[in-house]
């Protein structure tokens, strides 16, 4: 998730790169990094190099490959390692098999509790590091850790983990290169959600919520964007590939969506129970060129879809 929104945060690319600005002023090793990771590969999303390119901005390395591995392994502490030939984590190491020899040392990003990358330093001679430069990487790894944080909380609902109400009305600035591509807003309410919360309480109607986000996601295509923008309202942006038809590929997945929610089980006290949707839809260039526009006739398009009897789908004008 913090890989595909990295390219969101605002703020974060001059940040990261003042931090590695700062960390090869006063280290004196070739290479600072900044990488996002998980069990699969290790995904570069900054670098600096002072003259030999041993790391760079967007390279994705296989996890076991990387050094990074070996910090997140280590806990919540920095990992240091002046003489990798010498060193037992990184003697038999791939990588320090490939390079021959160097120095490394890392420091875990952390984003509620759970280490999702690393800052390094990395060179391919040995390097005594100073302690200052243990206290420096430390302190400048949780400075990149809690821009994270912030950053993600502009963009995503804490509830479902989906995008928010702000990434939805400032779509077209995320996405300058879209501009010219046809697209689906499905505004989604669910039916009598209100039951939920009345009869088994608001806990239950969070959970009630997270199910329906995880079926959202499972359901929409590949490159589709999913959002809550409030209560039990969400918005779903469908990108159709440039063969498709848009309102035939639309029309598709609206009714696989609504067919896989309405055929998801809730659990509740040994019971399970259903739940359905009420879909409007605008299209985008075609209803308009605004998001706060398109929303709105696509808002309007579902409360037609709830006085028609609910789980439906409703369009502001077919194609």
């Amino acid at each position: 998730m913090i890989q595909q929104d990295i390219n969101y945060y605002k703020n974060f690319d001059s940040i990261a790169k003042e931090v590695l600005a700062l960390l090869a002023q006063t280290i004196e090793v070739n290479t600072f990094f900044l990488s996002i990771v998980n069990p699969i590969q290790s995904f570069m999303i900054k670098s600096f190099n002072r003259n030999a390119k041993l790391i760079c901005e967007s390279d994705i390395i296989p996890y076991n490959m990387v050094y990074c591995k070996l910090v997140v392994e280590n806990g919540l502490e920095p990992l240091v390692i002046t003489n990798l030939r010498e060193h037992e984590l990184t003697s038999g190491h791939p990588a320090t098999k490939f390079i021959g020899n160097g120095c490394f040392m890392g420091a875990p990003l952390i984003n509620e509790g759970e280490i999702i990358g690393t800052l390094c330093a990395f060179d391919i001679k040995p390097h005594v590091f100073k302690d200052y430069d243990l206290i420096l990487i430390k302190s400048l790894a949780a400075l990149i850790s809690h821009t994270i944080v912030l950053e993600k909380g502009i963009i995503r609902d804490p509830l479902s983990g989906l995008y928010n109400r702000h990434f939805i009305y400032n779509y077209f600035d995320y996405h300058k290169d879209k501009t010219n591509d046809e697209m689906a807003l499905l505004y989604i309410d669910l039916d009598y959600f209100k039951f939920f919360n009345d009869s088994f309480g608001h806990n239950c109607g969070d959970d009630v919520i997270k199910k329906a986000a995880e079926c959202f996601l499972q359901s929409v295509p590949e490159g589709s964007h999913v959002a809550r923008i409030g209560g039990d309202e969400f918005i779903v942006l469908l990108h159709p590939s440039h063969c498709e038809d848009l309102m035939k590929s639309t029309q598709l997945n609206a009714e696989l969506l609504l067919n896989h929610l309405s055929t998801m089980p809730i659990h509740i006290n040994g019971n399970d129970h259903f739940i359905s949707a009420s879909i409007g839809i605008s299209f985008y260039p075609h209803n308009g060129t605004e998001m706060e526009s398109l929303l709105k006739k696509a808002d309007r398009s579902m409360y037609k879809a709830k006085e028609s009897g609910r789980r439906n789908i409703q369009y502001f004008h077919k194609l």
